[in-house]
């Protein structure tokens, strides 16, 4: 959405007729102008107390640039009743204006238009460029006050300083004010939250009324304006960004009265000297307090996705489990039915059939195991976990020789295959998964050794520091090395396993199982004569 899109959206809902929009800016500017010349030291055109500047940048980016007559004249009436000529007030309000509308367009094209403070770099980026545009107004002002004779280079420096940090000091506290409420003007919480948020404002206003306006910096040497930084911190890190910019135009406005009660308008150079010191302190907390309650919005809006997240993962979840339970049963009973059917004829029609036909029963029959045997397989691949209990002590020689068993017993062409099982290190974890992973790579080892006459499997293991190693070693056909790590994917199968039966999954089985215990899986092979599979469980048995 461009910065103009986003301007009209924003202005829609506000239901103000152009006419009045301009009159409720303008009026806003004129008010608040006019009490900031109020407070002109070194020049009657220049103060350290601008809040124009924000009344103007947030009308911009929230109601749209079209405002600018409103801020235009404001300015030139308010300069035109308060000192020099029409010619001087004219510049300055083409200064003013020209100001707030660079400011606008810098903000919305770098720094989230009228959403500065929803994304701490946003709100960095709104400072400086506010910083920099802010320096058009004094440098225009001044070169319309040296024109037209109302000012001397001389006074160059302090003019121009004193106006930049008015400006900036509008923008900068009155602005985030003006745009955070503009979106969201619902107080949320309940009754303790607005309890709170009224003892922070309480808490603030009483430490700021004690530092501005009854301690007096010069009688202690020290100033201690630092002690109005931890409600600031509360307010940002507490709530959100309105009590952050709420806090800070609330600390400005009484440390700008018990200033001018300290000092008075007597006394104008000690007054524009503490005004200025002052608006460099709000600006350095009005940047930090932004700042850090953006980053503690983030945090929270990144912790309530997560957890919107995690909920709709876990829904998810539990119908994916009653879907695939629901499948399983569903496959599993046709299949169950269709094998009993294929033993019955077998049995009682078998003469009648023949050969021909008893093969062909007995294909059927394999087939529907082989099925069940993938339902159990996918099964154990989608709800094998990460082992959550403390591990028991594995005997892994006992269950390597069970695991040998299974494969021996359940599975063809095992004949003419050598075993060669070596003691291996015992091991903690769950004993019922290990012996499943062992049994897949011993069947797998058992499948691509069919082509050799002289079939060998090795069963090694070697104890470590921190884990213990085992292996599997067949001289089967092996394996294309580039392809090693993709065999452990589901129903991945290379291209020269593909002549042989299998679905894919026991691998990826073995290798889930494995990192359920917090080890690691790898295969090797030379690519013809051999291939070993190796994997690793931690002596504690979990990846805990």
């Amino acid at each position: 959405m461009t910065p103009e899109q986003d301007q009209a959206r924003a202005s829609a809902p506000q239901g103000l007729p152009y006419p009045v929009a301009l009159l409720l800016i303008g009026g806003a500017y004129f008010v608040f102008g006019k009490l900031g010349l109020t407070l002109a030291a070194v020049h009657p055109s220049a103060t350290a107390i601008w809040p124009g500047t924000g009344i103007a940048l947030a009308a911009f980016l929230v109601l749209g640039i079209r405002l600018w007559p409103a801020v235009f004249v404001a300015a030139f009436v308010v300069n035109a009743t308060t000192a020099g000529s029409l010619l001087t007030a004219l510049g300055i309000a083409v200064g003013n204006t020209l100001e707030a509308l660079a400011a606008a367009a810098l903000v919305s094209r770098f720094a989230g238009g009228r959403n500065p403070f929803e994304r701490a770099t946003d709100t960095l980026r709104y400072a400086g460029l506010v910083g920099l545009a802010c320096t058009i107004s004094p440098t225009i002002g001044f070169g319309s006050l040296i024109l037209t004779g109302f000012a001397g280079w001389p006074d160059l420096g302090a003019i121009w300083l004193t106006w930049w940090l008015g400006d900036l000091g509008g923008a900068l506290v009155v602005a985030p004010f003006l745009l955070v409420w503009s979106r969201d003007r619902v107080v949320h919480g309940g009754r303790e939250r607005v309890l709170e948020g009224a003892a922070l404002l309480l808490t603030l206003a009483i430490v700021a009324w004690v530092v501005f306006r009854w301690v007096s910096p010069l009688s202690l040497g020290i100033s201690l304006m630092f002690l109005c930084v931890p409600p600031l911190m509360w307010a940002a890190y507490r709530f959100d960004q309105r009590m952050g910019a709420s806090s800070l135009l609330l600390l400005a406005v009484i440390a700008v009265g018990g200033t001018l009660g300290r000092f008075g308008l007597s006394r104008p150079s000690e007054l524009n000297q503490s005004l200025l010191v002052l608006q460099v302190f709000l600006g350095i907390k009005a940047v930090t307090t932004m700042v850090l309650a953006t980053v503690v919005a983030e945090r929270r809006r990144a912790a309530q996705a997560l957890q919107a997240t995690s909920d709709q993962l876990r829904e998810a979840m539990k119908q994916v489990e009653a879907f695939s339970h629901a499948i399983s049963h569903d496959i599993r009973s046709p299949i169950g039915t269709m094998i009993n059917y294929a033993s019955v004829v077998e049995e009682d029609y078998g003469r009648v059939v023949g050969d021909s036909g008893a093969l062909l029963l007995q294909r059927i029959k394999a087939a529907g195991y082989s099925a069940t045997r993938l339902l159990d397989q996918l099964m154990l691949l989608a709800w094998s976990e990460p082992l959550q209990a403390d591990p028991e002590a594995v005997d892994m020689t006992a269950v390597a020789r069970d695991a040998w068993a299974d494969v021996a017993t359940g599975q063809q062409e095992v004949g003419g295959v050598r075993v060669d099982l070596a003691q291996l290190p015992p091991t903690a974890g769950r004993a019922a998964l290990l012996e499943c992973v062992f049994r897949n790579l011993l069947s797998n080892s058992v499948k691509f050794t069919r082509l050799r006459e002289d079939r060998h499997i090795e069963i090694r293991g070697m104890a470590g520091p921190g884990e213990n190693t085992y292996s599997v070693t067949d001289n089967g056909i092996g394996f294309d090395p580039a392809e090693g790590d993709a065999m452990f994917e589901p129903f991945r199968r290379l291209s020269g396993a593909r002549r042989f039966e299998g679905s894919g999954l026991g691998l990826a089985i073995a290798a889930k199982f494995v990192r359920s215990h917090g080890g690691r899986i790898w295969a090797e092979s030379d690519g013809s004569t051999w291939a070993r599979f190796s994997f690793t469980v931690r002596n504690g048995g979990n990846g805990r």
